[in-house]
């Protein structure tokens, strides 16, 4: 908890200094996710994250945006092995309407409570290799 508490503290002010992509950069352990075998397991870290930020929820002082859970999470999750992917993105209805940040794990939102297919996807990070946006090997 105190881990996830200092990263949502942290993260606003980084977030005004550093453009996005660096800030994920520095979020991301340069060993890389970790095998299956050496992750703790994504229900684990469900729980875990789920009872910190409740706690975290608790904190007046705390920025409570999907911005700020998701860059936490992103951190956390990548930290502890897991392959976490940063997603943000923009509602279909157009830019009147509030974007979302979420994190993904094996290309599947992780522990999101707002249906993700309403928003197109605006930035991906790690983005995803050129073979995998087109579709062709």
């Amino acid at each position: 908890m105190a881990e996830l508490v200092a990263l949502r503290l942290t993260l606003p002010a980084r977030l005004a200094r550093e453009p996005l992509d660096t800030l994920l950069a520095s979020l991301t352990p340069s060993t890389g996710p970790r095998s299956s075998t050496q992750a703790r397991a994504p229900s684990f870290l469900a729980r875990d994250l789920s009872c910190a930020e409740r706690g975290v929820a608790r904190l007046p002082w705390v920025s409570s945006t999907c911005l700020y859970r998701a860059l936490a999470r992103y951190a956390l999750l990548r930290r502890s092995g897991a392959d976490a992917t940063f997603v943000m993105a923009i509602d279909k209805k157009g830019l009147a309407q509030n974007g979302h940040a979420w994190i993904e794990l094996e290309g599947r939102p992780f522990e999101e409570p707002d249906d993700v297919a309403r928003y197109t996807v605006t930035f991906r990070y790690p983005p995803l290799p050129k073979d995998a946006k087109t579709g062709t090997p």
